[in-house]
């Protein structure tokens, strides 16, 4: 009988624990997910060009990634703060969108010609509100878009020989991740961001709306690999190759490692501008970040 009781005492105690448990884990935050679709209020055909969708964009996954990149940069920004002019590259203070923590997109100098192969966007520079390529051109299926993307007609005809060339050497460049996106897409993008991740963190991945190169139609990012939109892809074939030979087909890696502190982004090996063969031949020559190197040639502003 005593036996019989402390079984149903022990059963007890098994039953309570396990929805003790369950209660603890329930109440336990989920990660974020991926961002949802994005709509506009725009054409059908408009919707098929800015319509991003999970992945087509620097995800979750770079915002993980901050975390290890800004152990690795935190010596190097500390001690290089200051560009060589004198002037600091970066405000840390004001990462917020329109309308708050001290943005302000008045003073911001506003690109008088999005054609211009080197226009300069930064954190400093506005594309205006209604830039939009006139040569858009729809990439090609076979480079495994995950939606239909669209780029301009010399840097889409560019990337075709680059992809060519990979496959000749044996490297498969697997997807185009992300291409063309309207200052409109870019906004939604920095808000759904800035609202998960806080403005100062999103502003070190994502860019404001009229700031975002992918709003020239000249630049893609890269992907198909197990670590696409993280600091690691620069360590896969795909990586390795673009970092060699990228640039003898007009396409430059915008925000190389260690250099947060003057682009004003994190490390991205998986995003590559496009601005011209001999353009990119020369500014491989030169070592300097592409901000650096477009600074130093003549840019037009309103």
């Amino acid at each position: 009988m005593q036996g019989s009781l402390m079984l149903r005492l022990l059963v007890l105690i098994v039953i309570v624990s396990v929805i003790s448990v369950g209660f603890v884990f329930g109440c336990l935050p989920e990660r974020d997910p991926a961002p949802g679709i994005i709509t506009e209020d725009e054409s059908a055909a408009e919707q098929e060009v800015d319509l991003p969708v999970s992945g087509d964009i620097e995800d979750d996954e770079t915002a993980n990634d901050l975390e290890d990149q800004t152990g690795d940069e935190a010596e190097e920004e500390e001690q290089d703060q200051v560009s060589e002019g004198g002037e600091e590259t970066v405000d840390s203070s004001s990462g917020a969108g329109d309308g708050g923590s001290g943005f302000n997109r008045d003073s911001l100098k506003v690109i008088a010609d999005g054609n211009y192969l080197l226009a300069l966007v930064t954190k400093e520079t506005t594309l205006k509100s209604d830039y939009k390529p006139s040569d858009l051109r729809q990439i090609p299926s076979y480079m495994n878009p995950s939606y239909t993307m669209y780029l301009r007609a010399e840097a889409l005809e560019k990337l075709e020989q680059l992809w060519a060339a990979a496959e000749a050497d044996g490297v498969n460049l697997l997807g185009i991740r992300s291409a063309y996106r309207s200052y409109s897409t870019q906004d939604s993008l920095f808000r759904d961001y800035a609202g998960r991740h806080g403005e100062e963190q999103a502003n070190r991945f994502s860019a404001r709306p009229g700031q975002s190169e992918h709003q020239l139609g000249t630049t893609v990012d890269f992907g198909g690999t197990a670590v696409d939109f993280q600091a690691a892809y620069a360590d896969t074939g795909q990586g390795r190759w673009l970092a060699d030979n990228a640039h003898l087909y007009g396409f430059v890696m915008s925000y190389p490692a260690g250099k947060e502190h003057i682009t004003g982004y994190i490390f991205e090996p998986w995003h590559y501008r496009y601005i011209g063969v001999g353009n990119a031949m020369e500014w491989k020559q030169s070592g300097k970040t592409l901000k650096e190197f477009l600074e130093e040639k003549p840019q037009m502003f309103e």
